[in-house]
């Protein structure tokens, strides 16, 4: 079996969870329980609790790139969880920002954690176990957010555009399902998800994550012509789709026609199974 239910995320499906900028999926599996990121803080520890997820069970976190609304929740989930392994990208921790109106703001990571024992530094591939692959490395620009051009890391005292290499996308297989899980698709879901298939040389049944088509900083989207372009590019897969964070209301009801049945939108408190694929 696997269940999949975002702890935290910028909606929510009822009042009866807080919702936040940031992204926190909890991911039950036949071997494990997961975190994919943390979130922008405690916020993901509240909703857990209401949830009956038991965050102190957990044994596998997956921290999916250096920016604190997937990982401003990390101190806080080392002081809970005293166990699991906490599967991250070591740049993730260089210093990242955006840059609001030509300054730089600071939107990184906490980077007095990066002495705990706790973290596994991952490769390009990462195979945990016959469950759980993790890949990075994802160099094809033929779908990119143009608000990307905003994100920058600063490399040996030099500021820099981000290379998204911090970047990392989970694989689970369970129930002969393959599931490809990102937090904010900043190298492009289309890329990304190409990728993941050319790793497994298989089809992925499952997408689960944002797809960074919303800009909060700016609150902008994308332009029509490359949601459209998105849209109709993962309609061709014959996967399922399910949305949330950085995709942005907006851009999931422009996608919705086009995707149909293949597309849902998940908020904080909503949850798919494998019965659901």
């Amino acid at each position: 079996m696997f269940r999949i239910v975002p702890l935290v995320e910028n909606t929510t499906s009822t009042t009866d969870y807080k919702c936040k900028h940031g992204l926190c999926i909890y991911v039950q599996t036949d071997n494990h329980k997961i975190l994919f990121d943390v979130g922008p803080n405690s916020l993901f520890l509240d909703n857990a609790k209401k949830m009956g997820v038991d965050i102190a069970d957990i044994d596998t976190v997956i921290i999916s790139h250096g920016h604190s609304d997937h990982g401003g929740g990390l101190r806080d989930f080392i002081e809970m969880n005293t166990k699991a392994k906490i599967f991250i990208r070591k740049n993730a921790f260089e210093p990242h920002y955006i840059k609001v109106l030509g300054l730089p703001v600071y939107v990184g990571l906490d980077s007095s954690l990066l002495n705990s024992d706790r973290f596994v530094f991952t490769e390009d591939v990462s195979v945990i176990d016959e469950e759980l692959l993790l890949f990075s490395g994802v160099k094809e620009e033929t779908y990119f957010s143009k608000s990307n051009k905003k994100l920058f890391a600063k490399k040996q005292g030099t500021m820099m555009r981000d290379d998204f290499e911090h970047e990392q996308n989970l694989i689970i297989t369970a129930q002969n399902k393959r599931i490809l899980i990102s937090g904010c698709s900043h190298c492009g879901i289309v890329n990304i998800q190409k990728k993941a298939e050319e790793i497994i040389s298989d089809k992925i049944d499952a997408v689960v994550g944002g797809f960074h088509l919303f800009n909060p900083p700016t609150k902008k989207y994308e332009s029509d012509e490359y949601i459209g372009l998105t849209a109709n590019a993962i309609n061709k897969t014959g996967s399922s789709y399910y949305t949330c964070h950085c995709t942005g209301v907006k851009a999931y009801e422009k996608m919705k026609p086009i995707l149909g049945f293949k597309l849902h939108y998940l908020g904080t408190g909503a949850e798919f199974r494998d019965e659901d694929i």
